[in-house]
C-alpha cells in the first residue's frame, strides 16, 4: 500500500498550480483547473482528483490539449449555447457554460449549453453545485472514450459518461454525480496504481470474461451498473453530449490515457432549471426537507447506522478536508513535484 500524507488545500493548490505553469498554462487557467481536482479529493473522489494531473501535463506536453486554445461561444437561440472548445483544457470549455447558463438562471429562464472538441473535464459535481446556485437545478452530462459495452457486449462502443444532478438544499446540494459504468475508470487506474484487486462484475478482460485484475481490466472493457439500465443511461448521454452538440462519440473518442497527443474531442451537455417560476424557493425547501426527512427517517437495514442523501457524504468528507487536510499518496505528490 502507498503511504499517504495528509496536506493542506492551500499548500496542494500552491504545488499543483505551479507544476501546470511551469508547463505553459496561464495562472488563471491553472487555478481553476487545480481547483476541479482539489475539490474533487477534498469530497473523496480521488479518482478526478490530482492523481489525473500527471495524464493531464502528458498530453499538454505532446500535444494532446491544446493551452493556447480560447473556446469559442456561439448562441444558436435564445436560450441554447453551443462552445467549440478548440482543444481547450474540459475544465475552461465548462466553466464558460457554467457562466452562460449562471445568468439565464438569473432571468428564470431553462437554458442549455452543448460543448464539443475539447478534453476531459474532471468532477462534474464541480459544475453542476455551481449552475445549481441557490434558485436553480444543474444538470451536465459528457461522453468519453469507449471503455464500456453495450449491455450483453464484450467489446468498448461507449465511456464510462458519467451524469451529474445538483439540487439547492440550505447551505448545501442534493447532489447525484455518477458514471454509467459500475465504476469509474479513474477508479480503476487508481487500484491498478496501488496493486489492488477490483470487485468481479466491474469490468471483462481482453477475452470478454469476468476479472478480479485492474491490469486485465485496463486492457478489457468495463460493464454497466445494473445491466441494461446502465447501458441504456449511457447511450442517452452519449446521444446528448454527442451526437447532438456535434462533438465526437464512441470510437471517434481518442483516449485521455493513450493518446496523449490527440485531442480528444469529448463533449459535454449542460442544463439549468429555475425552481421559482414552479414556486417560491421556501416553499420548495420546506417540500424538500420533508420529503428528505421521511427517506431520511425510514426503516434501516441491519448494521446501518445512517440513510444519506446523494452528496452529504462527499459534503462531510469536504468540511473534514478542510481542517484535517487532504489524504494524498506520497507516490502521486512526489510525481508532481518532480514535473
Amino acid at each position: 500500500m502507498n503511504e499517504k500524507i495528509f496536506i493542506s488545500p492551500e499548500e496542494l493548490k500552491s504545488i499543483c498550480i505551479s507544476s501546470l505553469c511551469k508547463n505553459g498554462v496561464s495562472e488563471e487557467e491553472a487555478k481553476l483547473v487545480i481547483d476541479t481536482m482539489i475539490e474533487a479529493d477534498m469530497r473523496g473522489v480521488t479518482s478526478h482528483g490530482i492523481q489525473n494531473l500527471p495524464v493531464y501535463i502528458k498530453r499538454i506536453q505532446n500535444g494532446g490539449i491544446n493551452i493556447k486554445a480560447k473556446p469559442e461561444v456561439i448562441q444558436v437561440s435564445e436560450n441554447q449555447w453551443l462552445i467549440d472548445g478548440k482543444g481547450c483544457l474540459g475544465q475552461i470549455a465548462a466553466i464558460e457554460g457554467v457562466k452562460l447558463l449562471a445568468e439565464a438562471g438569473k432571468k428564470n429562464k431553462v437554458a442549455v449549453v452543448g460543448v464539443k472538441n475539447t478534453n476531459h473535464c474532471g468532477m462534474l459535481a464541480y459544475y453542476t453545485k455551481r449552475i445549481s446556485s441557490e434558485n436553480c437545478i444543474g444538470f451536465m452530462c459528457s461522453n468519453a472514450n469507449p471503455t464500456m459495452a453495450a449491455f450483453g457486449g464484450a467489446e468498448p462502443v461507449l465511456g464510462t459518461n458519467p451524469f451529474s444532478v445538483a439540487i439547492p438544499y440550505k447551505k448545501s446540494h442534493v447532489i447525484v454525480d455518477m458514471a454509467t459504468s459500475s465504476v469509474a475508470k479513474g477508479k480503476i487506474y487508481e487500484y491498478e496504481r496501488k496493486g489492488l484487486s477490483i470487485p468481479v462484475g466491474w469490468a471483462l478482460d481482453f477475452e470478454g470474461k469476468p476479472t478480479s485484475s485492474a491490469v486485465d481490466a485496463l486492457n478489457g472493457v468495463l460493464l454497466p451498473f445494473a445491466g441494461h439500465k446502465g447501458y441504456s443511461i449511457a447511450l442517452i448521454v452519449e446521444i446528448l453530449s454527442g451526437v447532438l452538440t456535434g462533438s465526437a462519440y464512441s470510437k471517434m473518442i481518442f483516449s485521455l490515457h493513450k493518446d496523449a497527443d490527440k485531442i480528444q474531442n469529448v463533449g459535454f451537455f449542460m442544463a439549468i432549471v429555475p425552481i421559482t417560476p414552479f414556486m417560491d424557493i421556501e416553499t420548495f425547501n420546506k417540500r424538500l426537507e420533508v420529503l428528505l426527512s421521511i427517506v431520511k427517517n425510514s426503516k434501516k437495514q441491519e448494521g446501518v447506522e445512517e440513510i444519506l442523501f446523494p452528496g452529504e457524504l462527499e459534503e462531510r468528507l469536504y468540511e473534514k478536508s478542510l481542517t484535517q487536510g487532504i489524504g494524498i499518496d506520497k507516490e502521486i505528490l512526489d510525481q508532481i513535484k518532480s514535473i
